[in-house]
């Protein structure tokens, strides 16, 4: 006799009509056996079928305590409801976090580590002072700024170093022309770009950045770390530097990529879920917080809820096989960038520090494109798919996630049309 499947119960809280939305798969039609019951405490509900019980905590209290719910279409396998929220202080998934170690929740002369095998890359001391880098559109921002402010005569310079005094971040530019409308002389340029200092940590969303005399322990490589060495110049030369646009930067110990090396910034970047550092928060980010956070970037600065996951254009060299991140793109269209949310399938958010009753995310739908149709939406003038980048390796993990995070939803809710439905943790 085949066993039937587990029940899964799942709730959402819906905050712009202060309700939560439960579904439950039973994996059988219900019966007379089938009976759904909301906790006295209104903050679990309970689901009776077969004789079997199963629990799931609410993301948040609702009104109902101790109701059963109806059972609307008796011999149903899927069943669900609207309960309306009770007085108690709601979820809110708006008050989650979505960027994690910011220059503020870092601490001044924390050393820098592999996660994997806590490897010093950055020894203790050596950042005095931890910077955020401006937002991806700064230089579009500064430019539509001094395109509509009065002008001034003061700024007439050929070469230029730019100061941002409400950051400290510094950028640099080349062959800047005596022109006081000039925006390239101020250092807000296209050719602009951010330039490392050192003892300081500059913090983005996905990366720290440091300029590499403050970095050891690192591998340089073109392509995987059996083909690197500790020693940059024996790496790439300065010819053949002005032909790529970066190194790849591994971990010498457990050869894990921790970043990239880039040739125009003269500097290190590290991805923050590669690495460990000390921070006042105790939170350590993820490869799933650190997309949710960009993808919620994305949507403030372009307005676009759709994304193509594409891949850094790492080294010349490459050892990718084809497959998700070379010949496939991921697509992903968010609809909801604040929800919180309980799921029989996975254990209980309330076990991470800070964590709420629900599981604080961004619902998605995800699809896998040919890099052609990726290509053409990136150039349509009507297109508003938006490019992010990571690398090859991050995707691949991305969509296995999703893919986990697609079994967390009831079986009818877990696909639209041509798309699959998931969730990313913020």
């Amino acid at each position: 006799m085949t066993s039937q499947p587990a029940p899964l119960l799942y709730a959402e809280f819906l905050s712009h009509i202060r309700q939560i939305s439960l579904a439950i798969s039973l994996g059988s039609a219900s019966d007379a056996s089938t009976r759904v019951v909301v906790a006295a405490d209104g903050e679990n509900v309970e689901l009776n079928h077969h004789g079997q019980s199963h629990t799931l905590r609410l993301p948040s209290k609702v009104a109902l305590s101790g109701a059963s719910l109806p059972i609307q279409r008796p011999g149903a396998s899927t069943l669900s409801w609207r309960l309306p929220l009770g007085q108690a202080k709601n979820a809110d998934a708006s008050s989650a976090d979505s960027s994690t170690w910011t220059a503020t929740d870092l601490k001044a002369g924390s050393q820098v580590a592999c996660r994997q095998c806590h490897g010093v890359v950055v020894n203790q001391g050596v950042v005095k002072v931890w910077k955020d880098l401006p937002s991806e559109n700064w230089a579009e921002m500064m430019e539509f700024w001094h395109c509509h402010k009065p002008d001034d005569h003061d700024h007439d310079h050929d070469d230029y170093h730019h100061h941002d005094k409400a950051n400290g971040v510094a950028t640099t530019g080349q062959n800047a022309k005596a022109d006081d409308t000039s925006l390239a002389a101020r250092g807000y340029g296209a050719s602009s770009l951010i330039s490392a200092q050192q003892s300081v940590g500059f913090v983005d969303l996905t990366t720290l950045l440091f300029v590499e005399r403050d970095c050891s322990n690192i591998i340089y490589s073109l392509s995987t770390p059996e083909h690197g060495s500790s020693d940059r110049q024996t790496v790439a030369s300065d010819e053949s530097s002005s032909q790529i646009r970066s190194l790849n930067v591994f971990c010498p110990s457990c050869q894990a990529q921790l970043g990239f090396y880039n040739f125009r910034t003269a500097a290190v970047t590290l991805l923050k879920w590669q690495i460990s550092c000390n921070s006042f928060s105790n939170l350590s980010p993820g490869l799933e917080e650190c997309l949710a956070a960009t993808l919620i970037s994305t949507i403030a600065r372009s307005g676009s809820s759709k994304s193509l996951l594409l891949p850094i254009t790492e080294t010349i060299a490459t050892t990718e096989e084809d497959g998700v991140g070379k010949d496939k793109v991921v697509h992903i269209w968010v609809l909801n960038s604040g929800i919180v949310y309980a799921s029989s399938a996975t254990e209980a958010a309330a076990t991470r520090p800070g964590a709420g009753r629900g599981i604080s995310a961004i619902k998605l739908l995800y699809r896998l494109v040919s890099r052609e149709e990726a290509d053409r939406m990136l150039d349509s003038l009507t297109g508003d798919a938006q490019e992010v980048n990571i690398p090859v390796k991050a995707i691949k993990e991305v969509l296995q996630h999703l893919d986990r995070s697609n079994c967390l939803l009831p079986t009818a809710e877990r696909v639209f049309k041509e798309w699959k439905v998931g969730l990313l943790r913020r």
